[in-house]
């Protein structure tokens, strides 16, 4: 049964490692789907800071994982920024393998006054001041290179509509399934936000997923899992 199902290939978010993931990838796993990870360029404790510190570097860093996997007909899930990279691909690379792109808690509204709202929590002065728990698990995934990451988030936010931002002709271009899923509790991306951008997406649906929170480890993975394993059967 599992050769028959796609590959999926797990984005994680932004300030993220693709540790957090392991919990969803190992129930598409027990049923029956190959799942494979990496950690983005600057995240977790082995890599360091690319010279470009964008969206493009990070779907350029998927599309060299599809190729060295020789993986043809992908599906990706891709948690906030993973899966903003993840439409981003499909958009920008020519002949992009990916069939499926199942988000969760993307953000897409990157406007100046919605960017203001996040960039407190990435100065990390501030994070070590008024939120040292934040700082110390930032510590454990990162190492001691989480302040230039944070500063390195920060100014990618800040340029992202100018440099990558997903316009509506790149998201009417995206001619496979997309499913935006979105946590009921969630307070960092608005269901208005996600409903634009469904409306551009030719193939697209929207779910709220009961009982979940912005960060994955406060989602209900078994119904994101059960959304994903019916549109990929």
């Amino acid at each position: 049964m599992s050769a028959e199902r796609p590959t999926i290939i797990f984005l994680h978010a932004a300030l993220g490692t693709s540790k957090e993931l392991e919990p969803l990838m190992k129930i598409m796993s027990d049923r029956g789907f190959r799942t494979l990870a990496f950690d983005f360029a600057g995240h977790g404790l082995t890599s360091s800071l690319p010279e470009d510190f964008r969206i493009e570097t990070f779907a350029q860093e998927l599309d060299a994982v599809m190729r060295n996997n020789n993986l043809t007909a992908p599906a990706v899930f891709g948690h906030s920024m993973g899966g903003y990279v993840a439409l981003f691909h499909k958009a920008n690379f020519e002949n992009s393998p990916i069939t499926h792109v199942f988000t969760y808690g993307t953000k897409f509204n990157w406007s100046e006054s919605s960017v203001l709202k996040e960039l407190p929590m990435l100065v990390p002065e501030h994070i070590e001041i008024k939120f040292p728990a934040f700082r110390d698990a930032l510590k454990d995934r990162h190492g001691e290179k989480w302040k230039h990451l944070l500063r390195s988030t920060a100014h990618m936010m800040q340029n992202l509509e100018k440099l990558d931002g997903l316009s509506r002709e790149d998201l009417e271009s995206v001619d496979i399934p997309v499913y935006l899923m979105l946590g009921d509790q969630d307070r960092l991306v608005s269901g208005e936000e996600t409903q634009l951008a469904h409306r551009h997406l030719h193939h697209s649906g929207v779910k709220t997923i009961t009982h979940s929170k912005h960060d994955l480890d406060k989602a209900n993975l078994k119904e994101i899992a059960g959304i994903m394993e019916k549109f990929l059967m």
